[in-house]
């Protein structure tokens, strides 16, 4: 297979099957070594990905935030943000950015309580025109049907107040 004479078993010294033994264990060594250079390929070409699928790429420009620069780096195995002249200028903008996150929930948050809450104030206004619309009701029966005059206010008063349920 390997282009060298084939000995035969019985011609087999020792020291022929101790170097034998030593290239397969040599062999094996080389295999784990680029297994794990392999390894280590792979997991840095995830880490890229992640840092690089991070910037935001557009017709106005490209967007690189201040941690896939910082992964990148440490990938790398490099000091990428050491020499970047602004580099309080990309904590600001990602301290800016988070508080924006923030800013956003706590809008949806409170959204969504003063819906809740401004739906409950509507169904009690809501309650409250239907026993005025109920109580008008009752004047305008009890004035239909009773005698109309000064002497009928008790009357009036009367459909005023609901009844007690």
């Amino acid at each position: 297979m390997t282009g060298q004479p084939r000995i035969p078993l019985d011609d087999l010294t020792s020291d022929a099957l101790d170097a034998l033994y030593d290239e397969r264990d040599a062999a094996r060594a080389t295999a784990r070594r680029l297994n794990y250079r392999a390894q280590q390929a792979e997991s840095k070409n995830a880490t890229f990905e992640r840092a690089v699928g991070q910037w935001d790429v557009n017709e106005r420009g490209t967007y690189i935030p201040h941690t896939s620069l910082r992964a990148i780096g440490i990938a790398a195995g490099t000091d990428l943000l050491g020499s970047v002249r602004h580099l309080k200028h990309f904590q600001r903008v990602e301290q800016a950015e988070a508080r924006v996150r923030e800013l956003k929930a706590e809008n949806a948050h409170y959204e969504e309580k003063v819906v809740g809450d401004l739906n409950e104030a509507n169904t009690g206004l809501q309650r409250q025109a239907a026993r005025a619309e109920a109580t008008v009701a009752r004047v305008r029966q009890t004035v239909d049907a009773g005698p109309v005059g000064a002497c009928c206010a008790h009357l009036i008063r009367a459909a005023l107040n609901p009844p007690a349920t």
